[in-house]
């Protein structure tokens, strides 16, 4: 089987089948039945296990809504996308004039994090 399967009946939403074997390791979260995950501890009590895992979902982020937002990450350097990935800038003025949708768009953090405030699901 590939790995990845999303969608496979009787694995519930937020996990994807790896594989189906007859050795899971410890550690490993197999289904015990539909819907139900569990943490693999003692292999030898597995004839078959059906082995998934959490599907993460990665951060999103949005532009600052403004200069008080921004305020926390002016210390940090940037860098335009389209430069080096070894050019950077020293943190400089900003205000609630910045246009931060262009920001957004065209800069980032010398990390590589985009130029913006990353958005949680509360």
């Amino acid at each position: 089987m590939s790995d990845g399967f999303r969608g496979v009946p009787g694995v519930p939403d937020g996990w994807e089948l790896v594989r189906i074997t007859d050795d899971p390791k410890s550690g490993e979260f197999a289904l015990e039945w539909p819907n139900r995950v569990v943490m693999v501890t003692d292999p030898d009590m597995w004839e078959l296990a059906v082995i998934v895992r959490k599907i993460e979902k990665p951060k999103r982020y949005r532009p600052f809504a403004n200069a008080s937002e921004f305020r926390p990450h002016r210390e940090r350097w940037w860098r335009l996308k389209e430069e080096s990935k070894d050019k950077f800038h020293p943190p400089g003025y900003y205000s609630d004039d910045t246009d931060w949708e262009r920001s957004f768009e065209v800069l980032e953090f010398d990390d590589g994090s985009p130029y913006g405030v990353e958005v949680t699901d509360e």
